[in-house]
């Protein structure tokens, strides 16, 4: 995306002078409007900028802003905006404490505009790599009910509780994955230095090589052959498949697969349904109306399967349907879900069911989770058990066939 530093006036008669991201430059005029600015300059930056701002870029190409350092930061601006701290100062200070270099660069930003004039949330906006949808509409729905500090609070507990979910994730799949990793490793090690060796001496003993023998060391004389073949189709169907999932055809085709593998298919599902549950009841909860707050969610839920869903109905409820009905016309969604939903939609406290439904996916990930760390483990070790078992067979029985002959 193009890069441009511009210079405008604010409302109250001072400049500003900033570089921002923007499609280009009729987006930036637009956008810079809406913040109450009046563009007087703007200059796409190229690649023959200053040697001190491709440092700067390099740097901030170098790290980049975490969830963790966002969630740090958010922490902190909540506690002195709550202490009635203004908004300008209360940036300052949190700004000393960061030390991420790319962060303290936009944060820096964000007080500058904020202090000519801009709204926080508007100010939030121009960083969209750093402070999701989510963010600026929860920000701009606690900056118009005059509730900014309790909004940052639960951004961060709703950011740290994200964040856990995602360690729990990965650290169920660490050990399976590390588990298939040496297996494999073992098998290959085996395929090409031990079989070779024991390939020699049964082309030495002159028998008959059992059946199981004969495949085994028609695998490896494949393997070893043509190692480089299998290699190269496997860097060729890699690079396919990363401009295939580009297109919205090719991310919903993943997706969808993703959601019907065995074992980890279910996880994938939960872990939409608790982004959308989740998700909704902490925009609704803080002062978003439904479509807004659907906007903002089919573009967090992380599969495209659901976000479509989620689009569908958006469009729906739009017209005068009710979110329940809508999302029960999909099979993804399962009836618990839909029926909750509906529940709440009735008794008015849609909120209520919401997290209600959210607590319950939360804890029902964690048990799958574990349900999958304890099915997975033992199946890649019974089936590594069965491959170096077939080894072992086929390395041994040419000896005793040979043993056989020779006591004969």
């Amino acid at each position: 995306m193009p890069v441009f530093r511009y210079e405008a006036l604010t409302h109250s008669g001072g400049s500003v002078t900033n570089t921002i991201e923007a499609d280009s430059k009729a987006e930036l005029i637009s956008r810079l409007r809406q913040m109450g600015y009046w563009p007087t300059d703007i200059v796409e930056e190229t690649e023959d900028a200053a040697p001190t701002d491709v440092r700067r870029w390099f740097e901030i190409g170098r790290r980049g802003v975490k969830s963790a350092d966002v969630e740090f930061f958010t922490y902190q601006l909540a506690t002195l905006v709550n202490a009635h701290v203004p908004l300008p100062r209360a940036l300052e200070v949190a700004l000393g404490q960061i030390q991420n270099p790319a962060l303290h660069r936009i944060v820096s930003q964000v007080k500058y505009d904020v202090e000519h004039g801009a709204t926080f949330h508007d100010a939030l906006t121009q960083h969209p790599k750093v402070f999701s949808d989510l963010y600026v509409n929860m920000v701009r729905a606690g900056e118009s009910g005059g509730v900014l500090g309790i909004v940052l609070e639960r951004l961060a507990e709703f950011a740290e509780r994200q964040r856990l979910l995602k360690n729990d994730v990965v650290s169920a799949l660490f050990y399976p994955v590390i588990l298939l990793t040496l297996s494999i490793s073992a098998v290959a090690v085996l395929m090409i230095l031990v079989i070779p060796k024991f390939t020699a001496m049964f082309n030495d003993l002159g028998v008959e090589l059992p059946l199981p023998t004969r495949i085994l060391i028609g695998t490896t004389d494949v393997f070893q052959t043509y190692w480089w073949l299998g290699l190269l189709a496997v860097v060729i169907g890699m690079a396919g498949l990363k401009q295939y999932l580009r297109r919205e055809a090719g991310q919903i085709w993943f997706d969808r697969l993703k959601l019907k593998l065995p074992l980890i298919g279910p996880i994938f599902s939960t872990f939409a349904i608790l982004r959308f549950t989740r998700t909704m009841a902490t925009l609704l909860e803080n002062g978003v109306r439904m479509l807004p707050a659907l906007q903002v969610v089919k573009d967090t839920i992380g599969n495209k399967v659901y976000s479509n869903v989620v689009a569908a109905a958006e469009t729906e409820v739009e017209q005068g349907s009710t979110l329940s009905r809508e999302l029960g016309r999909s099979k993804d969604f399962p009836e618990f879900v839909t029926h909750m939903i509906a529940v709440g939609e009735e008794s008015g406290e849609p909120v209520h069911m919401l997290s209600k439904l959210s607590e319950y996916y939360d804890v029902e990930i964690k048990k799958s989770l574990e349900r999958l760390t304890g099915s997975i483990g033992p199946l890649v070790i019974l089936l590594m058990g069965l491959v170096i078992g077939f080894i072992a067979v086929a390395m041994i029985l040419p000896i005793f066939e040979a043993n056989q002959l020779l006591s004969n």
